[in-house]
């Protein structure tokens, strides 16, 4: 239970960082979590990319070679 108000806290605090004057306080939730949302998935897709690469180096070599 205070995992799940951690997060809604985190999510009004995001949110008022993005948020539009005049925005509600469910707009400004709405924000915040969209934000943290595309934010750990953009942490997921750059660590399973750093985890191939580090696994794989020949796929770096010819993905990024000149």
């Amino acid at each position: 239970m205070e995992l799940l108000v951690l997060i809604i806290c985190l999510g009004l605090l995001v949110g008022l960082v993005v948020r539009n004057k005049g925005d509600n306080t469910m707009d400004t939730l709405s924000k915040g979590c969209g934000c943290m949302t595309t934010f750990i998935i953009l942490l997921i897709l750059i660590t399973l990319l750093a985890i191939w690469f580090t696994t794989n180096p020949e796929s770096f070599n010819e993905t990024f070679s000149t």
